[in-house]
């Protein structure tokens, strides 16, 4: 009797390998500050910036900060950066 090992040829995923937790929820964005972190594909500039308009719209004092990542994943230091700066990070990609 012969031994079969089949192997799934599929790599693993990226965000799987990098997956974070998700933090808790502010109450509100009033007097929050908002990183918005573009991963530099084509079209998720103008998404974040309507967010960031939205919700300017929406809440109270606001303040919108917008990072660039030039690719995705993100470099870990301009996501430290929006991390340290901002009480909520929104992250977008678009294509």
């Amino acid at each position: 009797m012969h031994l079969l090992e089949v192997l799934n040829p599929i790599g693993q995923q990226r965000g799987l390998l990098n997956s974070l937790t998700i933090s808790a929820r502010p109450e509100s964005l009033d007097n929050k500050t908002v990183g918005l972190l573009w991963s530099g594909t084509h079209g998720g500039d103008l998404a974040l910036n309507r967010t960031g308009e939205m919700l300017q719209e929406r809440f109270s004092n606001v303040k919108v900060n917008f990072y660039t990542g030039g690719n995705y994943p993100a470099p870990p230091p301009i996501v430290q950066q929006a991390a340290k700066e901002c009480d909520v990070v929104i992250g977008a990609t678009a294509d």
